[in-house]
């Protein structure tokens, strides 16, 4: 009888442990979630409000990679959008997948954007995107963001 109710108490852990594992996945997805939507609200925005945004989310040595392959930081990101007095005119995000691996999150989707850049690139286009997020302070931040043309 011992042990039987052994076996039946370590599957029961067993079983316990990674249901705890993925409500915490979830939240921290949750919150990556939430700060991409405030991140693409700030490429449609522009201005002070979208800088506020970028210096809140991106961490001090963020990099941008665009299509065309150029290298932003994130003061270029955070100057440009300062100076503009609008941003991308539609920017939709699909296919987001969301990986945590502790304090850092890798994120992949598809962007469908149309308009130009604050940062000088832009029109209408497809393309697969990847962002780096950490986790610091109690805050997700983006270290990476960078994206690459779908061939139509």
């Amino acid at each position: 009888m011992k042990p039987r109710f052994v076996i039946v108490v370590l599957l029961i852990l067993g079983l316990a442990v990674p249901v705890s594992m993925l409500a915490q996945q979830s939240k921290a997805e949750k919150e990556v979630r939430a700060v991409i939507a405030k991140l693409n609200e700030a490429n449609i925005k522009a201005g002070a409000d979208a800088v506020a945004i970028f210096e809140k989310y991106l961490t001090d040595d963020f990099v941008r990679i665009p299509p065309n392959g150029a290298v932003f930081t994130k003061s270029d990101v955070v100057n440009a959008n300062r100076a503009a007095k609008s941003g991308l005119e539609a920017q939709d995000l699909s296919d987001i997948k969301i990986r945590i691996y502790g304090n850092t999150a890798v994120v992949t989707g598809i962007l469908n954007s149309k308009g130009q850049s604050p940062l000088g690139y832009g029109a209408v286009q497809q393309s697969r995107w990847t962002r780096v997020f950490v986790k610091r302070g109690g805050n997700w931040q983006c270290v990476l963001y960078q994206n690459t043309p779908i061939k139509q």
